[in-house]
């Protein structure tokens, strides 16, 4: 009898170990690594908030399922995260501008001359009044242009610039500024325009973006350009559309490089869904060809994103920057710039672009909430916080019920710290303490036996 006691107790315990903990058994609040206060703007049965860079750095999962919000009581209350909604896409309307030259004589600063169109048969010209010391047709040199858009709009968002090809290389930098009445000006915008081959690569940037605000006229002032400089076209783009959604963005040092094909590495610690990114090149006047790869975790293959032309160029006061590439979003802590054309030696900074994702929840329970982040037993136990309180159909259910409340986070605070981060004991852990427990419970029956054998009377 006193064999098989122990050797239950023996079992008991060796399976107990081996039991792996409920499965759909949301952790406690405190067993996450961080947590962030939430602090609605104003009551709401709902609230939304974007999710800043150091919560994708708190989570074990890329796809941001070990996250969960509690109530004051540490009861979890329904959450859904959500990607950056898509902004509608309407395509550029484009009129065709005629572009107005200004001529007057050298030195004489644009901003105290006074304009005035006049037409006749031959079209539109620009007459220029006072401010301006008389002088022969000789000695007037072009200082500006102007456009008429014809009514006034807040509906422009870019112009587009030609000039003489035989003159390049170029690159200058434009300077736009509108007025509704030709007198009083006020800067929309500038950018820099280029035409240039470099290094058996040809670069052009024609486009210059304006703010919109509600204008009639239009007026262009340059930097330092080559001789024959003038416009041959200029193209007004309209646009419906919203303005581009907000971007997050994040410049990382290179950490290291990859011993088998010499790239440089980049940790960037969390995973939000990039889904632009530019090379930051140290010296002026370089060009390079990367191409670009991430991954999640270390010993994962890399995943080609991108491949193209990456510069920084400088010509007569001028600067030009290769503008960031759009790329297909993925979520990867890790980055890699392989550098196949041009100085690999300089090492270059890797600019990531994403769009927040939301998080909405609802106010269930009491306040205050509190947003928590990265669990271990979470990951192990097939995220029962997301199976259980992130229904797909929650935003649709709640798209009738009011609006969305509004709601920031507050500064991180530390629950269960890096060792909620940690895995436990693996399942493989498990069963060798069973074995090991059925081992043990058999060699302490049998020596129990062989004493028992060694004492009976013979």
């Amino acid at each position: 009898m006193q064999t098989v006691t122990v050797l239950a107790m023996v079992l008991a315990a060796a399976s107990a170990a081996a039991a792996p903990p409920g499965r759909d058994a949301v952790p406690a609040a405190e067993s996450y690594a961080y947590g962030w206060p939430i602090t609605p703007a104003a009551p709401a049965d709902f609230y939304e908030f974007e999710l800043p860079l150091e919560v994708y750095r708190a989570v074990t999962d890329p796809s941001l399922r070990d996250l969960g919000v509690y109530d004051a009581q540490g009861e979890p209350v329904p959450r859904l995260v959500s990607a950056a909604a898509e902004l509608p896409a309407a395509p550029d309307e484009t009129v065709s501008l005629a572009p107005l030259p200004v001529r007057a004589p050298t030195g004489t600063p644009v901003s105290a001359m006074r304009f005035a169109l006049e037409r006749n048969e031959q079209g539109t010209s620009v007459r220029i009044e006072g401010g301006v010391p008389a002088t022969g047709v000789a000695g007037l040199v072009l200082r500006a242009y102007l456009a008429d858009l014809g009514e006034p709009t807040e509906r422009l968002r870019a112009i587009e610039i030609e000039w003489p090809r035989e003159i390049e290389p170029l690159i200058t930098q434009v300077t736009v500024e509108g007025s509704e009445d030709l007198d009083r000006w006020s800067a929309i915008g500038s950018g820099t325009i280029a035409g240039l081959r470099q290094d058996e690569s040809n670069i052009e940037r024609r486009r210059v973006e304006v703010g919109s605000r509600k204008i009639r006229y239009l007026r262009l002032g340059w930097g330092s350009v080559p001789d024959g400089w003038q416009v041959t076209k200029l193209t007004a783009h309209y646009s419906q559309a919203a303005p581009e959604a907000r971007r997050e963005w994040l410049t990382l040092a290179p950490s290291g490089r990859d011993p088998q094909d010499g790239g440089y590495l980049y940790e960037a610690g969390g995973s939000p869904m990039i889904d632009r990114l530019a090379l930051d090149l140290p010296a002026e006047n370089s060009l390079v060809r990367a191409s670009i790869h991430c991954r999640q975790a270390d010993g994962e293959p890399w995943r080609f994103v991108h491949n193209g032309l990456f510069y920084r160029l400088r010509r007569d006061g001028s600067a030009l920057a290769s503008e960031p590439a759009a790329v297909a979003g993925g979520r990867c802590a890790r980055w890699k710039a392989v550098i196949e054309r041009g100085d690999a030696e300089s090492a270059p900074g890797l600019r990531l672009g994403w769009r927040p994702d939301r998080l909405l929840f609802i106010a269930q329970g009491t306040g205050p909430w509190q947003l928590v982040a990265g669990s271990a037993r979470d990951a192990e136990n097939d995220f029962p916080q997301a199976r259980r309180f992130s229904d797909p159909e929650m935003r649709r259910l709640l798209k009738d019920a009011g609006p969305v409340g509004s709601a920031t986070l507050g500064a991180r605070v530390e629950l269960g710290g890096e060792l909620s981060l940690a895995p436990s004991r693996s399942p493989e852990w498990r069963r060798w303490l069973l074995w090991a427990g059925l081992a043990a419970g058999v060699l302490l029956v049998g020596g129990m036996a062989w004493r028992l054998a060694r004492s009976a009377p013979g």
